[in-house]
Formats: C-alpha cells, structure tokens, sequence
C-alpha cells in the first residue's frame, strides 16, 4: 500500500520554463538596493553565470555522480554569485561571505516565484488530506525547496524536503534515493516517485520504488517507469489506483 509519495520539484511542482525570467527579475531586484547596478546588468549577468552554473552541475553529474554533494554545492554558488559581480564590474563580497549571500538571495527570491503547475496546489493538500506522507525528491536543495513550497503555500504540507544536501549526494544515480530509503527507514515498497525525468525513475525504479512518470505535455510515451500521466494534475487519480 503507497504510504509516502516523493515528488520533484520543476518539471512536477513547477514549471521551470516560467520560473527562469521570473529569477533574472528578482535577482535584479535583490541585488540593486544592496550592491548598486542597473537591473539589466544584474539580469545579464544573472543569464550567464546560470548558465555556467547548470552546464557544471549537469557535467558533474554525468562525469562524477557520487561526489559529496555539499562542499561541491558551496563552491558552485559560490561561483555563480561571483561570477555575477564580475560582469556587473562591482566587487564582489569577501569569499567566506558568499554562500551566506546565495542563501540570503535564495531565501528572499524563490517565495516570491509563480510558477506551479494548474492544479498541483489543490492536488497537495487533497493527497495530505487523504493521509500520504508528502516529500520532495529533488536536485534542487533543500532551503530552495522550502523557499518555493512557502511560496505555493503547502509548506507544512510536507515531512522532509530531499535536497541532495540533506544526504549529501547528487540526484543521480541510485545512491540518491537508496540514501533517502535510509535517511527515512522505510521501505521503498511502500512509497511512491513521481518525476518528469525518465532517467531518474530508473534509478528510484532500481531501488525498489513504484515509479510515475509526468510529461506534462499533450501526449504519453513509453518510459521504463511503471506508470506515466500528462500532466502533475492528473496524480491524484493515478495514486488512486495503486
């Protein structure tokens, strides 16, 4: 019987392609009053070091899986902010101060981000209602995760926000999710994923989890998942059939 259900965060709970101009606005936003610039310049800059940022994330998780996660996480954004005070010609802040940065900009910018699915808020709260024990299974970390949560308002909806940081690994093989089996001391027989990536329901597949796949698109195709759905809101009646 499926007791708890790990859901990703973009792709699933959220549309990443309405959050990313979002995140260049208020970056902008955050930036400006505390360092000075123009908000185009953030922007910009913004637009490249995200880039940077997703290109070394993604390589390194094809290149090297089962690195530990949070000191690669530190000096990553670490990066990425410095990058970001290079191209806007601004100095950037002393390098012990910078992850706090990160964290203070991520806390302040990903509440304010609108960019959930149709139906996935009402979808939250029927299935905590209806007794599931909700968390997240995402690349994303976890006080990202909690930023965008809050902002959707279904925050305590939820038990643990799995963050990689929380296990310290990449989602990316099967170690991410043995590790959150482990992490939680359930069986994966009991629980479900639910992800719009073919590739990572493979792994969670692997370790013994009941598997769906969301497209979130017009059409469904053939995955190595267990079952497969169009569109996030459509994961209540796919639950309901387990």
């Amino acid at each position: 019987m499926t007791k708890i259900i790990f859901l990703d965060d973009g792709g699933v709970l959220n549309d990443n392609a309405l959050r990313e101009p979002q995140w260049r606005d208020l970056v902008a936003q955050f930036f400006v009053p505390r360092y000075g610039g123009t908000k185009d310049d953030w922007k910009s800059a913004n637009s490249f070091a995200f880039n940077k940022f997703i290109e070394k994330y993604e390589q390194t998780i094809k290149d090297s899986p089962l690195i530990e996660y949070n000191p690669f996480i530190k000096t990553l954004m670490d990066q990425w902010v410095n990058d970001m005070f290079k191209i806007v010609q601004i100095n950037p802040p002393p390098s012990d101060e910078r992850f706090k940065l990160t964290i203070e900009a991520e806390a302040w910018i990903t509440p304010r981000v609108k960019s959930t699915y149709p139906g996935m808020i009402p979808t939250i709260f029927e299935l905590k209602a209806r007794g599931y024990t909700l968390c997240t299974a995402s690349g994303e970390s976890s006080w990202t995760l909690k930023g965008y949560l809050t902002g959707m308002g279904v925050i305590e909806c939820f038990t643990r926000l799995y963050g990689p940081d929380l296990i310290n690994t990449l989602k990316g093989s099967t170690v991410y999710y043995q590790r959150i089996v482990d992490d939680m001391k359930i069986s994966p027989v009991d629980a479900v994923v639910i992800d719009d990536s073919s590739t990572q329901l493979k792994y969670a597949k692997e370790v013994g989890f009941t598997t769906v796949h969301v497209l979130n698109s017009n059409a469904c195709e053939e995955t190595s998942c267990d079952h497969h759905i169009n569109k996030s809101r459509e994961i209540l009646d796919i639950i309901e059939q387990f």
